[in-house]
């Protein structure tokens, strides 16, 4: 560490000082033109500017042995025997500054103050010091003093209009740098924090004249490409974003983070052939780039392509085996693969002091259920939410747990507790109504279904619910047309369209509902609900031979069942 002295003339001094005097050959003096005379021996032992210099000259030595607290102490004296030296004191506050010791750096450039009001560094100093500790209105007062004691300074007015900026007074600070401007047109930093002023203020336009005028007069400066892909990028134009991204990497074409960039645009344009080949450029040439790694493995979670994303984050966790997101990504990829073991692994190798274990639960929940085991699942679940931070998902698994063990009691109970916690969770009001459904508790499913629908208009599923409910007891008939044909719409999936035909067919709409029923069938050919339906649409029809071969398919299912067999019955007993 060292301390440089604002004027060479006591630096060499404490070189000599510290040197000693070891003999050099010197040349012999040249005979003067006149005589001299030997002045008197003079002794300065007690010489307070010597004694001032010795000090100084040790506390050098000390700070270059990172002895602070002596070198300090010595400092200390020096000013004492030799206060006028103004020097003396800068270096005790750089010291000051240096370690940390605010309070004592800015009493020491004030007691510079007090011998010389216009000491131009000691304002500059203290403002700098108000501006990096809060204190932007004392700053403002330094820096304008330092303005005036030197119009010509262009970078003061730069750190005055930030100070500015945080008192509120973005005006102010414009105005500061258009003058600035008006004295330095070509100040680059200046032109910068302007362009970087309208920015954030939203005037894009004067903004990027700023930028421009960087670009075109003041050869490229690569931070302006960069402020204005940004601006660019704010504004959704992602063509021209690139372009000034791509510029900037002519300037700079080893700079990986501009590549980063570069990939984030492609991304925005959801050009992911592009970003992709971005980001691996970054990997071809840092092996080691986590975060390139993290975003092409997203990207691959993005085009569902399951094994090259948990390819991705493997070797993500081969770099660094403890970085818990990848672990959790790759838990998430797994699971979407149906590799339930492999997903369960992953998602348990995350640690119950990390911010991702209370989501690692839910996965996990859900995993346990998947392998079949219900006891353990519950058991994990209900030991987080006595020992961790509650989570809708956690009472939202725990409930279908046991559901799926029929145990539809204990599952009311944890819904409530859950929606007591979130009421606005969607997902615990909509487990909660097929909960009552399986209670038998009709009404009341119906009802919490319709608070499902008020909370969230595209709710497909809540829709399809009640629209099933009341084709099933024959009413609201066109209420229910209505919901199943919005369901469709959001959610065309094959039990929403046996729902719709079922409902034609209570309407008496035959053709409607055998093509309804015709496309659920398509989709799940294997239900026994939805080939009931069929069949069912199918003797309306009077197309009696589908409908038996649809009889004996149940039949055949399910012996046990008794309504294929009264149907088929029915059949052999028609003339």
């Amino acid at each position: 560490m060292t301390f440089p002295l604002k004027k060479l003339g006591w630096a060499l001094l404490a070189a000599a000082l510290l040197a000693g005097c070891a003999s050099t050959p010197v040349p012999p003096p040249v005979p003067p033109e006149e005589p001299v005379f030997d002045a008197p021996y003079e002794s300065r032992l007690d010489d307070p500017a010597a004694n001032a210099l010795f000090y100084y000259a040790r506390a050098q030595m000390l700070l270059g042995e990172g002895a602070i607290d002596p070198a300090i102490a010595d400092l200390q004296e020096a000013i004492r025997l030799d206060p006028q030296t103004l020097d003396l004191r800068y270096v005790l506050a750089q010291i000051y500054g240096e370690t940390g010791q605010l309070k004592e750096a800015r009493r020491t450039l004030e007691d510079i103050l007090i011998q010389n009001p216009d000491a131009f560094e000691a304002h500059l100093s203290l403002g700098n010091m108000a501006l990096a500790h809060g204190e932007p209105e004392q700053a403002v007062t330094y820096f304008r003093r330092v303005m005036e004691l030197d119009p010509d300074n262009a970078m003061v007015p730069l750190q005055l209009s930030i100070a500015l900026v945080r008192l509120g007074e973005v005006g102010q600070a414009i105005d500061e740098l258009t003058l600035l401007l008006e004295k330095f047109p070509d100040s680059r930093p200046g032109r910068l924090t302007l362009g970087r002023l309208y920015r954030d203020m939203g005037l894009d336009v004067q903004a990027e004249q700023q930028y421009r005028y960087l670009i075109d007069n003041l050869d490229g400066v690569e931070q302006a490409y960069l402020d204005l892909g940004y601006l660019f990028e704010n504004q959704r134009n992602w063509d021209e974003a690139l372009e000034m991204f791509q510029q900037a990497l002519e300037l700079n074409p080893y700079d990986l983070a501009l590549r980063h960039h570069v990939a984030r645009i492609y991304v925005g344009m959801k050009d992911y052939g592009k970003a992709l080949d971005a980001l691996q450029s970054i990997v071809d040439t840092d092996p080691y780039d986590v975060e390139a790694r993290r975003k092409i493995g997203l990207i691959y979670v993005e085009q569902e392509h399951w094994d090259k994303a948990a390819a991705q984050f493997t070797k993500i966790l081969a770099l660094k085996p403890d970085l818990e997101p990848a672990r959790y990504y790759l838990g998430t990829v797994l699971e979407r693969q149906e590799k339930w073991q492999e997903a369960l692994e992953a998602f348990s190798d995350i640690p119950e002091t990390s911010p991702l274990y209370g989501d690692s639960v839910s996965h996990l929940g859900f995993l346990l259920l998947q392998l079949k085991r219900t006891e353990d699942a519950a058991a994990l679940l209900e030991y987080y939410l006595e020992q961790g931070e509650p989570r809708p998902q956690i009472y939202f698994y725990l409930a279908v747990i046991y559901q799926s063990d029929k145990h539809y009691d204990q599952a009311s109970r944890v819904l409530e507790q859950g929606l007591l916690q979130f009421p606005e969770s969607v997902d615990l009001l909509y487990q909660q109504g097929i909960t009552l459904e399986q209670l038998k508790m009709h009404n009341q499913a119906l009802e919490v279904m319709q608070a499902v629908i008020e909370k969230d208009s595209t709710h497909a599923e809540a829709m399809n619910f009640i629209a099933y409910a009341y084709a099933e007891a024959d009413m609201n008939l066109a209420e229910a047309l209505e919901l199943a044909e919005r369901a469709i719409s959001i959610k065309p999936a094959g039990h929403i369209h046996d729902t719709l035909g079922w409902i034609y067919y209570r309407l008496g709409h035959y053709a409607e509902a055998l093509r309804a029923a015709r496309s659920a069938h398509m989709v799940l050919p294997d239900d026994d609900v939805v080939l009931e339906h069929l069949a069912e649409i199918l003797m309306a029809m009077e197309q009696y031979d589908q409908a038996r071969q649809i009889y004996l398919q149940l039949h055949q299912k399910d012996p046990n069942n008794p309504l294929p067999k009264e149907k088929l019955d029915a059949l052999d007993s028609m003339p």
